[in-house]
């Protein structure tokens, strides 16, 4: 990769090996900002990697098997507008945080567990800062609607699509420099795990042709995907998705398989990318986990109805978000039952890869641990479709103002 910045590689190998803690088992690799030309197929692409305000961007790698690598798409939420970007509780608008440190997190991050059935494999952990869930490539600036002051504005740099092209092209080069811990010796990729957790749940999804075109080849590619169901609604589409005026404008970043995502309607966004791809790779195995009353999710589809106009549940309600939820992975599991599973836990927690409960979370008896495992492992025993019964045992006991209060202490780590 060619930088257009004077000494830019040097300090990204420095970078390497200087930003990383001896104690750390994951190492970081620090970005000199700057415009990066990197290689897509058969042409060039020239990415600007940063965070939401300029920042430099930065990610992690964890060396281990050279044929088999997690390839893990950090969360941290989303902007679309000048309300949502304004606020910056709704995403994390910088790399270095400990929102985006895999040494800090437990789960499938955590090499180091005996359980964990990836440890010994490549880890590479994108961190997410750019309120665009990997999909932009573009500098907006939003103008405060009810106030026409132009100052009073912000501008968010939606790169999340530069950066997840950047880290890629960066593990390629590394797997082929015989000084780096990153080196392959030789050997092809066998398997990859495109995986991500809330935001980077739809970056991974949406970017997995990319992750097939660039780094599959001859592997088995599969999907993981943690707390992101695909509960949206128009008005986010149009405003912060699809078309010249939208905040992120990811028509062109998007594979040419997705070619009639843009027309999809939001109840069929995701499950259209699902089964286009289950459709283009039929041989490889796609899979969702989402708590039966995931919090977070419910929190943002209230915030988008309300960018809309429209009345929002009540946020113990849940009743829009669980029905959008259910008819999704419904649908997906009637449309797809050779390669697509779902995994629907009792509660209202946010995502499981990044926290403890990737280990000690059971349904009918098999372990998530053992199902996240059997996606790659053709293992059919453990790789069904799981799921807690609504009305039932889906914890709707705990649906109390401190129950849902902590579940969002948990999911955000507070407190």
């Amino acid at each position: 990769m060619k930088p257009f910045v004077s000494n830019a590689a040097l300090a990204v190998l420095l970078g390497f090996a200087a930003a990383s803690q001896a104690t750390d088992l994951w190492q970081k690799v620090e970005v000199t900002p700057g415009q990066y030309s990197v290689k897509v197929g058969d042409s060039q692409k020239l990415v600007t990697p940063s965070c939401a305000f300029g920042q430099p961007y930065s990610f992690y790698v964890k060396p281990g098997k050279a044929d088999k690598v997690l390839l893990y798409f950090n969360g941290g939420g989303a902007c679309w507008n000048y309300g949502t970007c304004a606020m910056q509780s709704t995403y994390v608008p910088d790399a270095d945080v400990d929102a985006n440190n895999p040494n800090k997190m437990a789960g499938l991050l955590n090499a180091e567990d005996p359980d964990n059935p990836y440890k010994n494999w490549t880890m590479v952990f994108v961190s997410y800062c750019t309120g665009d869930v990997f999909l932009g490539s573009k500098d907006t600036v939003y103008q405060n609607p009810f106030n026409p002051d132009p100052t009073d504005a912000i501008a968010i740099k939606h790169r999340g699509f530069d950066n997840f092209l950047y880290v890629v092209d960066y593990f390629k080069r590394e797997r082929k420099n015989k000084f780096s811990p990153l080196h392959a010796g030789g050997k092809e990729l066998d398997k990859i795990l495109v995986a991500g957790s809330s935001a980077g749940s739809y970056g991974a999804a949406l970017n997995y042709p990319w992750v097939q075109k660039l780094l599959g080849k001859d592997a088995k590619v599969s999907l993981l995907s943690d707390g992101g169901m695909g509960v949206i609604t128009d008005g986010f589409l149009a405003a912060g998705v699809f078309g010249p005026n939208s905040g992120w404008n990811i028509n062109t970043n998007l594979h040419p398989i997705f070619k009639t995502l843009p027309s999809a309607p939001a109840t069929d966004f995701l499950p259209r990318a699902y089964r286009t791809l289950a459709a283009k790779y039929p041989k490889e195995r796609f899979a969702q986990y989402t708590t039966a009353y995931d919090v977070v999710q419910k929190l943002f589809l209230n915030i988008m109805e309300q960018n809309d106009g429209v009345p929002a549940d009540q946020l113990s309600g849940f009743g829009n978000w669980s029905t959008g939820m259910n008819t999704i992975a419904g649908g997906l599991k009637t449309a797809l039952p050779k390669n697509y599973r779902a995994y629907i836990d009792p509660g209202c927690n946010h995502t499981i890869f990044r926290f403890d409960e990737f280990y000690t979370s059971a349904l009918n008896g098999i372990r998530f641990v053992d199902w996240a495992k059997a996606i790659v492992t053709n293992d059919n025993a453990d790789w069904q479709n799981l799921s807690c019964t609504p009305g039932v045992d889906c914890g709707e006991q705990n649906l109390t103002q401190e129950g849902i209060l902590a579940c969002l202490a948990r999911s955000f780590g507070t407190p």
